[in-house]
Order: structure tokens, then C-alpha cells, then sequence
């Protein structure tokens, strides 16, 4: 991973606006900003020669307001999260056995930068929460491990992102956990949703305000 101290020292604004201005010329570093499945843009703002990478995520309002729990998850890299703006924590939790084990656990593994996941099912499980972690806005850093597995609960009443400095990857696939009442993924594929250049834009400059 690079620098690790570089999320403090980093000039935020600066990366956002040359971000901003490298969509509307139509120059990206790394593919076209997408919608994840957790329901958040994933906009990449720099790649390092080590496979690391820096990016911004942005959850818009949602019409209904209240929380959007992601699936709980872990990742194929360690990395390290500011909040930029808006509300969210995160719920860590860990794998167990018992009358609870109701989550059914799938292998994910993502192609075409990630808009594109393969999700195979790997067993049921139940999960135990262990930590919660609270966040407030450019105050500090969630650090994590690629193995914690962990559920990001956001605020939709308003917009809310993260920069995330991401490390090397260390595996080819994580894990994901879906709720005993969903459906499993169609065909074992998990979707994410282009954007158009406009959007993209709007959304960076609604950062910009944030930490303006």
C-alpha cells in the first residue's frame, strides 16, 4: 500500500475538483464510475503502481430517507476509510455456528473493474456482531483487514462519502452474506449500473460542498 499517513496529508478538495474536471473532458483514471450493488457510486481517483488505488464512494439521498445496511462482507484488500460527509458506521461481525444460522454465505469475484461480479454459494452461517464503529465527518480513519467481515449502515436522509485508500489485493474472491428472505443472485451474477458522465459530475460536486 502506498503512504499510509497520505489520507491525512492529502489536499481532498484538490483531488475532487481535478476528478471533476477529468469526467467532463472525459478522462478517467481507471473506467467509468459505476452504481454498486450496495448501493453506492465507485469513483476511481488514482492507481499505484503496487495495485493500490484511491476512491471516492457516494451514497445519494434516498427519497424514503432512514438506513441502507449494506450485505455484510469482507474484502479481497485491506484499506483505510475517511468520512467525508454525511452519516455512517459500520457493524463488524463474525462467522459462528448454532440455531442462528440463517445467512447464506456466497464467494464473490469481480470482472470488468467491478461492475460485474461472479457470486458462487459457499454454506449457511450465522453471524454474531462484535463491534460497532462510529464515524463522524474528516475525523480519523476506519482501518481494516481484508478478513473482517462488516456491514456499512448509512444515513439516506442525506447524501454521504467516503474516500478509501484501498491496498494490494490479496485474494481473488471475498465473501458476501445475503439475508435468509432474499433472492439469491440471478444466474450467480451480482450487477452494477453505468452512469452517465452528468451524474458522475453532479455527484463530485456535491462532495466538493461537503468538505467546502
Amino acid at each position: 500500500m502506498p503512504d499510509t499517513l497520505l489520507l491525512q496529508r492529502l489536499d481532498i478538495g484538490g483531488v475532487i475538483d481535478r476528478l471533476a474536471a477529468d469526467v467532463r473532458a472525459g478522462r478517467l483514471p481507471a473506467g467509468m464510475p459505476y452504481r454498486h450493488v450496495n448501493g453506492f457510486t465507485k469513483i476511481v481517483a488514482a492507481e499505484y503502481p503496487d495495485g493500490s488505488r484511491l476512491t471516492l464512494h457516494y451514497w445519494p439521498a434516498g427519497p424514503l430517507g432512514g438506513e441502507h445496511v449494506s450485505r455484510p462482507h469482507d474484502h479481497r484488500f485491506p484499506f483505510r476509510s475517511v468520512l467525508l460527509g454525511g452519516r455512517q458506521h459500520f457493524v463488524e461481525l463474525e462467522e459462528g455456528e448454532g440455531r442462528a444460522a440463517n445467512w447464506r454465505r456466497f464467494s464473490y469475484r469481480p470482472y470488468a473493474g467491478g461492475r460485474i461480479a461472479h457470486v458462487a454459494y459457499s454454506g449457511t452461517v450465522a453471524l454474531d456482531p462484535m463491534r460497532v464503529v462510529e464515524r463522524a465527518p474528516l475525523q480519523g480513519q476506519y482501518v481494516t483487514t481484508s478478513t473482517i467481515v462488516h456491514q456499512a449502515v448509512t444515513d439516506r436522509r442525506q447524501a454521504c462519502a467516503t474516500l478509501v485508500l484501498r491496498g494490494p489485493r490479496e485474494r481473488l474472491r471475498s465473501r458476501v452474506y445475503y439475508r435468509p428472505d432474499e433472492p439469491p443472485p440471478r444466474g450467480g451474477l451480482q450487477l452494477g449500473r453505468r452512469l452517465d458522465r452528468a451524474e458522475v459530475v453532479r455527484q463530485l460536486e456535491d462532495i466538493a460542498a461537503m468538505i467546502a
